[in-house]
């Protein structure tokens, strides 16, 4: 039995940095770093999950604290305190604030 390799050269393509307008995911914020959430990438329970844990767009988040070695992320959204996985807090995109914490 012979295998084949499906020709993908007709899919269109598309830079998802032009689309981003200086979002940058949540895991590339320093330790104190304020940000505004834009938009979650991710699957429908995903996005849901970080829904009612209270990352939606417009809210404001503090990061807290980075784990080494691709460990959780500790932040802060709307006074209360949440961990979460590496691989979670990337799909979330975030518009840094200008101001540097106190």
């Amino acid at each position: 039995m012979q295998l084949r390799r499906k020709d993908n050269s007709n899919k269109p393509t598309f830079d998802l940095t032009e689309k981003l307008n200086g979002d940058v995911p949540l895991t590339s914020l320093s330790e104190g770093d304020k940000a505004t959430v834009t938009h979650a990438i991710g699957g429908l329970g995903a996005v849901r999950r970080l829904s009612e844990m209270g990352l939606t767009p417009g809210c404001e988040i503090t990061l807290k604290r980075k784990c080494s070695f691709r460990g959780p992320i500790e932040i802060e959204v709307r006074g209360v305190c949440l961990a979460l996985g590496y691989g979670l807090a990337s799909m979330i995109l975030v518009q840094p604030l200008d101001g540097k914490p106190n």
